[in-house]
């Protein structure tokens, strides 16, 4: 399955695959090797997380085809995968929409660049 970045969205996540990052479309629910602890809300919240080509993503196996590359995720995050994915920047915001042909999924998803986490530990 493919998703269509809008320009604006492209031009936020190049810089992470120009410099030979790993995209990541992660849904926050405590699962996975990236993922915080969930949300105990009623809230669904996706991240996009740039990793190193040398870090474990073994719980990120499923890829989405996009104009940068592929996009990983985790199986948990499947429910949310359909028809019409997209990824655009918000104007007001400057945060990422995502997006299918039925429904906004989350209108705040924020880029995480996983090297500068791991630096600040």
């Amino acid at each position: 399955m493919k998703i269509e970045l809008t320009n604006e969205a492209k031009n936020k996540l190049q810089s992470y695959v120009n410099d030979g990052k790993n995209i990541i479309l992660d849904l926050d629910d405590g699962l996975g090797r990236f993922s915080g602890e969930g949300d105990c809300a009623l809230i669904t919240k996706f991240r996009i997380i740039a990793v190193s080509a040398d870090e474990d993503m073994s719980d990120y196996t499923i890829t989405l085809d996009s104009d940068i590359g592929k996009i990983y995720y985790k199986q948990s995050a499947e429910d949310f995968i359909d028809d019409g994915l997209k990824l655009e920047v918000n104007p007001k915001t400057q945060l990422l929409v995502f997006k299918n042909s039925k429904e906004i999924i989350d209108n705040s998803v924020n880029i995480i660049d996983y090297d500068v986490v791991k630096a600040n530990k």
